[in-house]
Parts: structure tokens; C-alpha cells; sequence
């Protein structure tokens, strides 16, 4: 990484692909550093306040009943996630209402601040102006936090996150995925030849970091759809495992 030409968040702006198509491949963390090596010639990797990698915290919202977990579970063509994105080399924060529209990923958002127990007004307003819903069902679901790097491709056209580091909190408990990397393809349109999906060499997967972490917090939520995941990270050697349990 450190032999990457380095981009920054002015570029990287121009580049943020709001709608677009997303795919995911989950490799071991150890794996990195070769997949670095493969584009280095053909993508920028974002430096920020002298670090190549981003330290993030993501706290999402759901309603009591977990509505958008069930929803993803259930495979709904139409679905969203609600959060509070907060870039902690930055000390900024962003309010995201992310939806999935029949194949396709629309994020739209707005500059916050940390949230509390609640959404505030004015994020409230953003939510309930973009979906319908009645922004006082959300409550806090889940938090994430996780290392990223963030590469962008030469011409600007796509995106690549590779996530490490990743714990859970939510359900009253709190687990940890330390040798997982879940890298993330952000593009207009999906091009499984672009140089970053074949540095990988893995076929992708359908993997949600809300509805794993939510579902590795609280066993007893229905997840059949999610098992072949979990069997998936335990072969890889990267499993989600329990950290503490809350007293």
C-alpha cells in the first residue's frame, strides 16, 4: 500500500458514485497485501491527515422489530439502511439513508453529527422526505467499527473498500472478526473484468455487514439466508466470533 500513488478527499469527491452498483468479496486480512501489490499500476489509494488508512465508526438504525434486517433476509427487491457514518480521522460525521432499488445501490446524505439515542430533527426530516416512513420507529440497532482503505481507480470510474478490523455492538453483546477483509466494488455499472476484481481472484458474494453483525449479536434472529456466509468465513479461517457479553 505504502508503494501506492496517494489521492485525496477533493479527488476522491469526484468520484463518489452515489448510485451505483455494488458487489463484495470476503478474503482473509492476510491476503491484502498481495491483492495491493496487483493494482498498484492501476488504482490511487486515498491518504488522509498522513494515514492510508481510515479508522470509521458506523451506527445504524432500525426500528424495534428490525424491519430492514427482515427485509434484506427476505430478499426484498426494494430495501434500505439507515445511519450515522462517522469518519474518525476527520471528526466528521454524515447522516445516510442507503437504498437498494431492484439490483441497484442510492445512497443519499447529509453532514451530522454523532448520534444520540435518537435521530435528530433535521435528519429525521431528511429520512422521512426520501422514504414515507415515520422517522420516530428508528432506534439504535447496531454499531460497527472497522480500518478502511479506499482505493480509486485511474480514470475515476470505480471505487474499491477494503475493510479490516471489524467488531460489533449490538443486542447486548459485542463480537469481532479480526482476519476478516471484506472488499467492496463500487461501480456504475458491474464490470467483473475491472483490474481490482480480478486482482482478488474470488467470485463474489452477497454479504451485508449490518444483517452479519446483527445476526452474529443475537443467534436467535432468523438468518438461514445468511448461513452460507458464516460457514463461508469459518472455511476461510476468518469467522465472526463473540467477543464480550454486556453485563
Amino acid at each position: 500500500m505504502d508503494a501506492m500513488d496517494a489521492v485525496d478527499l477533493e479527488t476522491l469527491d469526484t468520484a463518489l458514485l452515489h448510485d451505483r452498483v455494488e458487489s463484495k468479496v470476503v478474503l482473509r486480512s492476510d491476503a491484502i497485501p498481495g491483492v495491493l501489490r496487483r493494482l498498484h499500476d492501476d488504482y490511487f489509494v486515498l491518504e488522509h491527515n498522513a494515514s492510508r488508512l481510515q479508522g470509521y465508526r458506523t451506527e445504524y438504525f432500525d426500528s424495534a422489530g428490525l424491519r430492514n434486517y427482515h427485509e434484506h433476509h427476505n430478499q426484498r427487491r426494494m430495501r434500505l439502511k439507515v445511519r450515522y457514518r462517522s469518519y474518525l480521522s476527520s471528526c466528521s460525521t454524515f447522516f445516510e439513508v442507503k437504498r437498494n432499488v431492484d439490483g441497484r445501490t442510492v445512497k443519499d446524505r447529509r453532514r451530522s453529527r454523532q448520534p444520540g439515542g435518537r435521530l435528530w430533527h433535521d435528519d429525521a426530516e431528511f429520512f422521512n422526505g426520501l422514504t414515507g416512513w415515520d422517522p420516530d420507529l428508528l432506534v439504535p440497532s447496531l454499531t460497527v467499527d472497522y480500518e478502511r482503505i479506499l482505493l480509486v481507480k485511474r480514470d475515476l470510474t470505480e471505487r474499491v473498500t477494503i475493510d479490516l478490523g471489524m467488531r460489533f455492538h449490538g443486542r447486548g453483546c459485542a463480537t469481532q472478526a479480526e482476519a476478516l477483509a471484506i472488499c467492496e466494488f463500487k461501480q456504475p455499472a458491474m464490470d467483473q473484468h475491472s483490474p481490482a476484481m480480478a486482482a482478488v481472484q474470488q467470485r463474489p458474494r452477497k454479504f451485508s455487514k449490518y444483517c452479519m453483525g446483527l445476526a452474529s449479536c443475537d443467534p436467535s434472529l432468523k438468518r438461514n439466508r445468511f448461513k452460507q456466509n458464516f460457514l463461508a468465513l469459518d472455511s476461510l479461517g476468518a469467522p465472526i466470533v463473540t467477543e464480550a457479553v454486556a453485563a
